[in-house]
């Protein structure tokens, strides 16, 4: 009798212009997640697409003030295709604005982080709670 193995670990996208904060979130969810977590980077909202396009990651963590594609064009591009309708998107993002989050819980953002008041432990279960 012969048994497949699953691979269970997950793949995330980080797409952030911020390079220290992208590293910091990067390091946490590789080492936090225990080996649950693939961690693939991009700098900027075009990059990010193509990177998406490619990896078909099962998790987004999309930055919403970037160069070249902000946040919301990338998710209005990620949403009209096919391939990229349903994959669930984290925000983060400096700012609290209320115009920018309902725009994005339209959609479809499946949470948010402030980057000011972030925890890697909330963090690490929000992740968690998107990907069950």
């Amino acid at each position: 009798m012969y048994y497949t193995v699953l691979n269970m670990t997950k793949k995330i996208l980080i797409i952030d212009d911020d390079k220290i904060f992208s590293k910091i979130l990067r390091d946490a969810l590789v080492m936090g997640g225990q080996g649950k977590y693939e961690v693939v980077n991009a700098f900027d909202g075009q990059e990010g697409f193509e990177v998406a396009k490619k990896e078909k990651p099962d998790l987004i963590m999309l930055d919403l003030m970037m160069p070249i594609l902000t946040g919301i064009e990338f998710l209005k591009k990620l949403r009209g295709e096919e391939w990229g309708a349903n994959i669930p998107v984290i925000v983060e993002t400096q700012l609290s604005d209320l115009e920018k989050m309902s725009e994005g819980m339209e959609l479809g953002v499946r949470g948010y982080i402030i980057k000011s008041d972030y925890s890697i432990e909330a963090i690490l279960h929000q992740v968690d709670d998107v990907l069950k």
